[in-house]
C-alpha cells in the first residue's frame, strides 16, 4: 500500500508535515508502551528463533507470477511485473502477521529468491519498517471514528478505499517510492527496527 499525501503542490507540503508528525507521536506513543510491556518478554534472539522455526522454506512460499501460484497453509510472497517499469512484491497474508521478528522471518525467506536484491527493494529492515506502517494504517483505518479520520487525512483516501487496498502489502522498489514515504518509513525503522 503506498501512503500518499492528500493535496499537491504548496497545499500538500503542510498536509504531509502535519501527518508526518502524528505518525511520529503515535509511533513514539506504541514504543514507549511497548517498551514497558518488553521487560517481561522473551529477548530478541528467543523470539527470531522461533520465528525462523515458524516461518521458513516450508511455510513460506515465494513466486514469480506466471510461474507459480499461491499455496493455502502458507504465507504467499510474489514477485510480479507492473507494466514494463518494474517488478513488485506482494505479501498476501500479510496483516495476519504483526510481530516483528514474525515478519523478518518471511522477509529472510523471501529475500533468498533470485529476484530479491537489497539494492533495489532496500534491507530487510527497510522492508519490515513498511510492514509496520501497512499494518499501523490498516488497524487505523478499521478503527474508531477518529482513527479512520486521522488515516484518511494521512494516507488522502477515505477508510474503505484504505482497507480495500490494504489487505495485501506491496513493496515497490525504493526508486519507486515517493520521497515523504520514504520519510515515513525510515522513521518506522529507526523506531522498531534500530534498537532489537
Amino acid at each position: 500500500m503506498l501512503i500518499r499525501t492528500a493535496g499537491q503542490g504548496r497545499t500538500g507540503a503542510p498536509f504531509y508535515r502535519a501527518a508526518l508528525c502524528v505518525c511520529c507521536i503515535l509511533a513514539a506513543l506504541l514504543l514507549v508502551f511497548s517498551s514497558a510491556a518488553a521487560e517481561t518478554a522473551p529477548s530478541w534472539e528467543e523470539r527470531m528463533a522461533a520465528a525462523r522455526e515458524k516461518y521458513n522454506e516450508k511455510t513460506v512460499n515465494v513466486y514469480v507470477r506466471g510461474k507459480g501460484w499461491n499455496r493455502s497453509g502458507k504465507i504467499n510472497v510474489c514477485f510480479y511485473r507492473v507494466g514494463k517499469k518494474y517488478i513488485a512484491v506482494c505479501i498476501r497474508e500479510s496483516l495476519q502477521i504483526t510481530d516483528e521478528a514474525e515478519m523478518e522471518a518471511v522477509l529472510e525467506v523471501m529475500a533468498k529468491h533470485e529476484y530479491y536484491s537489497e539494492e533495489v527493494y532496500g534491507s530487510i529492515s527497510f522492508l519490515k519498517a513498511q510492514w509496520i506502517a501497512h499494518n499501523l494504517a490498516y488497524g487505523m483505518a478499521t478503527g474508531t471514528e477518529e482513527q479512520q479520520a486521522l488515516a484518511g487525512m494521512i494516507v488522502g483516501k477515505g477508510s474503505r478505499e484504505i482497507i480495500r487496498h490494504a489487505k495485501e502489502l506491496d513493496l515497490t522498489p525504493v526508486s519507486e517510492i515517493p520521497e515523504e514515504q520514504l520519510s515515513v518509513y525510515e522513521f518506522v525503522e529507526y523506531l522498531y527496527c534500530e534498537n532489537e
